[in-house]
């Protein structure tokens, strides 16, 4: 007799560590983070924003490489790993702009501005990869959409840079990064919180893009199964 599979497997333990870490996280930001000096209660949304958009550059960099390899390559392995990591990265991207906005309205008094340039470009490059995915969407899974969209992972990418640096070379009303409180207590008081919250979106992306993998590739074999019976 058969036993039943173990259910311990190196996605499940990634998920329920996501899991934990992200309870962790969130006390850690809610309730043991000091609030800063200007933006008072209303910073604790950095440990959610912040990590979300260093996750959300680092998936979008994984589209990019993946994209270049795919093109080098031409294996379906980094087609799939491109395609997972541009659908992930749109996501948090979305959640970026969302929590940037519920931050700006109490903050700068209004949901956008478009005289930031952090915003703008950042939809931006939400705009170019949600491109991508119309793309693959419409566009069915030939090579030759496959190579289209891969050259748009890796032009999209150009934009993350000038994201990121947008505050440093424009004045606008994005705030600088800082680690200020408004209490005595020491800056590892954000900083652990704030690593908490990378640790937390990091290892939910890995489990995201392992099990976004594995759908892809279930249904590649499917078209191909289809393809080969239609064929005889």
């Amino acid at each position: 007799m058969r036993s039943a599979p173990s259910t311990l497997t190196p996605a499940n333990v990634i998920g329920v560590a996501a899991f934990a870490a992200m309870l962790i996280a969130l006390y850690l930001a809610i309730v043991e983070s000091p609030d800063e000096r200007v933006q008072g209660i209303h910073h604790r949304i950095y440990y959610i924003h912040v990590p979300t958009a260093l996750v959300a550059y680092l998936s979008i960099a994984i589209t990019a490489v993946a994209s270049g390899v795919y093109l080098r390559t031409r294996r379906p392995r980094w087609d799939r790993l491109a395609y997972a990591s541009a659908e992930i990265g749109v996501i948090l991207t979305t959640l970026v702009l969302v929590t940037g906005s519920i931050w700006g309205r109490p903050v700068w008094g209004a949901w956008w501005s478009w005289s930031d340039a952090r915003l703008v470009t950042t939809l931006v490059m939400w705009l170019s990869y949600i491109a991508y995915l119309m793309l693959r969407s419409l566009s069915g899974r030939a090579p030759g959409t496959a190579r289209t969209a891969a050259v748009i992972g890796i032009l999209g990418f150009v934009n993350v840079p000038v994201t990121y640096f947008s505050v440093y070379l424009w004045t606008y009303l994005h705030p600088l990064p800082t680690l200020q409180s408004a209490t005595d207590r020491p800056e590892s008081a954000i900083l652990v919180p704030f690593l908490a919250g990378m640790l937390a979106f990091i290892l939910l992306y890995v489990y995201l893009i392992r099990m976004r993998m594995r759908v892809e590739e279930a249904q590649q074999n499917l078209d191909a199964l289809r393809a080969a019976a239609e064929g005889q």
